[in-house]
């Protein structure tokens, strides 16, 4: 893959990796924020290399409601294997073996989406595959099993009926879930998986004990590891409401909904603290984040700041 980078976007990761650092370590300024969207605006070079970034932190660190808004704040940890993942593009450091790793399978995924996009497609037995933002994920048949290896980001499947018989099963990094007649969404993150249920069952398999298996019905929720099983939770359909094209609140902090918000929308998105514990419910469209933040500015004593396009902070009014 490296060796058929241009000159041009060699540069642009290049410098994707230096704004990259700059944007994830200190507290910025306006003025670096402002010289990082001159930057992107200027070249479809760079646009694209800021998107692999975008993709590997994907890989690397799930974004949950509950973090710090700011769409960049990352572990030291993650925020190093990316520096080693532009490297990577780059075609120094390395290479061949990080290229052989989770991060490399990921970029080379059968379906992937970027920051913002959703996708759908029918699979070869008429069962539907929807991927969430900045997800990855292998699709595989045979004749013993039909799998979609799930490597980032959020799946929803809807099963179809199989004239073979085979079993459908999703891999995840802590196990593996078949279905039972079914429509369920999985979500990876960072060391565990998010299962969903909306109609019949899925069995569930930790990936360190494959003999240790636990059925989640319809209108149920597990979180996993890799060793261990989670409670089992009432499920909450406003997690899945992306499928239908939105995105559902009912009370929730405005930081937990700038922070999902964020995962569909390019660039920078803040929330204030001062405004951050303020409650917001409500559905809106995941395709028109900067038309649900109007809305918010129209329903909470809040201002939208637009310091540029990509760099937006929600302040008190």
């Amino acid at each position: 893959m490296t060796s058929s980078l241009t000159d041009s976007r060699r540069q642009a990761l290049r410098s994707a990796s230096h704004w990259y650092a700059v944007l994830s370590g200190e507290p910025t300024n306006p003025q670096q924020e402002a010289r990082w969207q001159q930057w992107y605006e200027q070249d479809q070079d760079n646009q694209w290399a800021w998107q692999q970034v975008e993709n590997l932190r994907s890989q690397l660190s799930h974004v949950p409601g509950n973090i710090a808004s700011r769409a960049l704040q990352d572990t030291q940890i993650t925020r190093r294997h990316v520096m080693k993942g532009l490297l990577l593009l780059l075609g120094i450091g390395g290479g061949w073996r990080l290229w052989q790793s989770e991060m490399g399978e990921g970029l080379r995924a059968d379906y992937r989406t970027a920051k913002g996009e959703v996708s759908q497609l029918r699979l070869e037995d008429g069962s539907r595959l929807m991927l969430n933002t900045q997800s990855a994920a292998n699709v595989q048949f045979d004749g013993r099993q039909r799998t979609v290896l799930l490597w980032y980001g959020e799946i929803a499947i809807t099963t179809g009926k199989d004239t073979q018989q085979r079993p459908f099963r999703v891999i995840t990094r802590q196990g593996r879930l078949t279905a039972l007649g079914t429509q369920f969404t999985v979500q990876q993150q960072d060391d565990v998986t998010q299962l969903d249920v909306q109609q019949h069952a899925v069995e569930v398999a930790l990936a360190d004990d494959m003999g240790r298996k636990r059925v989640i019905q319809a209108g149920e929720s597990l979180l996993f590891s890799a060793s261990a099983f989670g409670s089992v939770t009432p499920l909450d359909e406003e997690r899945s409401s992306w499928v239908q094209g939105s995105l559902s609140f009912s009370d929730k902090p405005l930081r937990e909904v700038v922070a999902t918000l964020g995962r569909y929308r390019r660039g920078v998105l803040r929330c204030d603290p001062a405004v951050a514990d303020l409650r917001l419910s409500g559905t809106f469209s995941l395709r028109d984040p900067d038309g649900t933040l109007n809305i918010i500015s129209q329903t909470l004593p809040v201002k939208i700041q637009y310091i540029t396009r990509y760099l937006v902070t929600i302040l008190p009014r």
